[in-house]
């Protein structure tokens, strides 16, 4: 992993729904955007109908009247819709544990189409470890070209975040201002606000990731977390990237439909974040 994105895929793709029609067929078709987490309860699963690209609307349709069916184990789970959240469906009762290793298929009919797809838990990352515990940022001087004086916010500190990856899967790294005290950095800096507040890289096959210190923007505590991810989230997740000029779909896992179906596993540590 060499960069980081400020807004990557989990934005543009997850966290922001999904509602930007890709390159698709003229026919409607669900889309799915649903994530399973492991040891927490299910509560992302997204349900839109798509437009045709000769549609006027480029966004997505929020489904709210879907019958959502996950399936593990020879057993069935009906979610329910979210009250307030169109289109988010979730499992009200107590008896469903995500787990690494748990084979899961999901299956969403709705105006009289159905769609399905697969996807098995990921196990845990192990060995999730950063070189710091804090990492200590400094008012620089500098002079310009004209003898004026400027202040930069810099740090010496180089924080490497590492895991144990034999097999070579596939983890991205969201670090996360969670101090309520925090205070702003760089008030003139080019990340906006509210993106400031956290920052996830994008898919590597690696065992570490350097954190470049531009990247932090507050102070305080800073949550980091390590999600394991499957192939299928990474070839989304590549279609995604791909030349805008290009009409390719993007790729998917869901059959008679569009989006993804997929989990994560995660780990998480913490340091804090140091102005003098």
């Amino acid at each position: 992993m060499r960069r980081v994105i400020a807004a990557a895929f989990v934005f543009l793709f997850f966290a922001a729904g999904c509602t930007d029609n890709p390159s698709i067929p003229e026919e409607k078709q669900l889309v799915l955007q649903a994530y399973l987490y492991a040891d927490q309860p299910v509560t992302e699963i997204t349900v839109m109908q798509s437009r045709p690209v000769s549609s006027g609307d480029a966004a997505n349709e929020l489904v709210s009247e879907a019958s959502v069916i996950l399936q593990k184990g020879g057993s069935n789970y009906t979610l329910t819709p979210s009250s307030g959240a169109a289109g988010k469906y979730f499992y009200a009762g107590n008896d469903l544990r995500v787990s690494s290793g748990d084979q899961f298929s999901i299956t969403v009919s709705a105006n009289g189409m159905t769609a399905t797809s697969a996807t098995v838990v990921p196990e845990r990352p192990a060995g999730l470890q950063t070189t710091l515990a804090a990492m200590t940022f400094t008012h620089d001087t500098l002079t310009g070209r004209a003898g004026e004086m400027r202040v930069r916010i810099n740090s010496a500190d180089s924080m490497e975040v590492s895991w144990t990856n034999p097999n070579g899967g596939a983890y991205y790294v969201v670090i996360e201002s969670v101090d309520s005290a925090r205070q702003l950095m760089r008030t003139d800096s080019l990340i906006g606000r509210e993106r400031a507040f956290r920052f996830v890289t994008e898919p590597t096959t690696t065992g570490g990731y350097r954190v470049n210190p531009s990247s932090i923007q507050y102070t305080g505590q800073h949550k980091i977390v390590l999600y394991k991810v499957n192939q299928e989230y990474v070839n989304l997740y590549t279609s995604r990237q791909q030349d805008s000029r290009s009409l390719n779909e993007p790729l998917t896992n869901v059959k008679n439909g569009m989006g993804i179906f997929t989990a994560f596993a995660s780990d998480s540590t913490f340091i804090n974040v140091v102005l003098q």
